[in-house]
This record gives structure tokens, C-alpha cells and sequence, in this order.
């Protein structure tokens, strides 16, 4: 290929590719890039810095391993101490963040850590048994992340509720040899609005600035160093729309 491409050039009078294969080969990475982020159409730069952290804070304090808050799509199991018929192997919290209990009927589950919804349940089921003893437990975490581009194994991953930036990486194998550490990007529905912000992991590795919290349903991007300047065309074109929040 490199051998017919110095031909052509010869050819024409000029060495290398001509210029309407390389603006041809230009278009179609920007493409590609944008198909990945599925972010066309936006007219803003990512925020970056303070203003990338004020969309998606640090983790102040990690919470207790007991404080895990369910969210739709776990699944849990519900023992209810010498009540074998109101006890219930495997129940999957639904989409609206509920579940069906016997006598109870739908429970709030999404929010509420296994002890706290053990708690919720024992109060509701005084009514129908003395003196109830609940315990609650994961059998299966639904909450999900998206990692993609510049990682060793992309994928949707299962997350505990909520995890850091460096975490979330960490379930992808890491970056890449040709990732561009300082283009992870991080998409977030925000009180219904989708939007984003970029970070720097060089920087969080080092200690200089703080690990963003990662929440289910996150959708992480890492760059490509091999083609940083597409890359960053992209991201600053006017044809394209990558948002902070719409």
C-alpha cells in the first residue's frame, strides 16, 4: 500500500498521498469519532478542570461496604425468618425501582441500602406475622457502566452503586497503549439532561487532582493518542456537538 501510494504521488508530480485521499481518510476517523461518543450535533466544547468536577463531583468519602444503595435491575433475596411462604429467592428490582412482596404488594427498593429496605419490610410485615425477622441480600448487581474507546477490553460493566473514574478504568483493563489519557470523557443524563465533562487520568493517577464518581449508567470514552489531533478536531469543530448539558 505505501509502495502504491509514493507511485501515485510520482505519478502526479508529488510525493506521498494527494490531498483529497487524505481529506477522504480525515473524514472518515472524524466519523468514526463521532459514532463512538454518538454525540454529533452539539455546539459546546467539553468542560474541563473546575468546570468539568462542578458536572461530575469527586468522592468526598467512600461510603460503607452496608451502604450500597439499590438501584433497578439488582436482584435480591428476601428470607423472612419461619415464613418460608413470604420469603422470596430472587426478586429483580424493576425499571421504576420497585418490587413485589407477598401480602405487601410493591416495595421502594431503589435508594435504599439491603438493611435499610430489611428494616422497611419487617415495619410493613408486623401487620400479618409477630415479631418478623428480615434479611435482605444481593444476589446480583443490574447497575451497569459503559467503557469504551482507548481500553484493553471495552464493555458494560457492573458497578456497586458507584465507583471513581480510575475504578471504572480499572474494570476495562485499563487504558491502552494508543489511549490518550488526557481525553477520557465522561457522558451523564443529569436531572434528565445528558452531559458531559473531560479529565485528565494522568493528572488523577499523580494525585493532582481529585477521582471523579463514577454513577450507573455512566458512559466513559477514552481518546486515542495515535490520532490526538483528529481527535481534538473533533472535539472543537462547529459542525459537532459535544455538550456540557442540553
Amino acid at each position: 500500500m505505501a509502495l502504491q501510494i509514493a507511485q501515485n504521488g510520482q505519478h502526479h508530480g508529488h510525493f506521498g498521498p494527494d490531498k483529497t485521499h487524505f481529506s477522504a481518510f480525515r473524514r472518515l476517523i472524524l466519523l468514526a469519532l463521532c459514532s463512538a461518543t454518538a454525540a454529533c450535533g452539539v455546539r459546546s466544547e467539553l468542560p474541563l478542570g473546575a468546570p468539568a468536577y462542578s458536572l461530575i463531583p469527586a468522592e468526598v468519602a467512600a461510603p460503607a461496604p452496608d451502604r450500597y444503595l439499590l438501584g433497578p435491575m439488582d436482584v435480591v433475596s428476601i428470607l423472612v425468618f419461619r415464613e418460608p411462604e413470604l420469603s422470596v429467592e430472587s426478586s429483580q428490582i424493576d425499571p421504576a425501582g420497585n418490587i413485589v412482596l407477598p401480602l405487601i404488594g410493591a416495595v421502594r427498593a431503589e435508594g435504599r441500602s439491603p438493611a435499610e429496605l430489611s428494616q422497611f419490610v419487617e415495619s410493613a410485615l408486623t401487620r400479618y406475622v409477630h415479631n418478623p425477622q428480615v434479611s435482605i441480600s444481593i444476589t446480583q448487581i443490574g447497575q451497569t457502566i459503559a467503557v469504551e474507546g482507548g481500553v484493553n477490553q471495552p464493555g458494560v460493566y457492573p458497578i456497586p452503586g458507584r465507583s471513581s473514574l480510575i475504578e471504572a478504568l480499572a474494570l476495562a483493563r485499563s487504558t491502552s497503549q494508543i489511549a490518550a489519557n488526557d481525553q477520557v470523557i465522561v457522558f451523564r443524563e443529569i436531572d434528565g439532561r445528558r452531559a458531559g465533562a473531560r479529565f485528565d487520568v494522568r493528572r488523577i493517577r499523580a494525585g493532582l487532582d481529585p477521582d471523579p464518581v463514577i454513577l450507573p449508567g455512566d458512559r466513559i470514552v477514552v481518546g486515542f493518542s495515535a490520532l490526538k489531533e483528529a481527535w481534538r478536531e473533533y472535539f472543537t469543530a462547529p459542525i459537532f456537538n459535544i455538550f456540557r448539558a442540553i
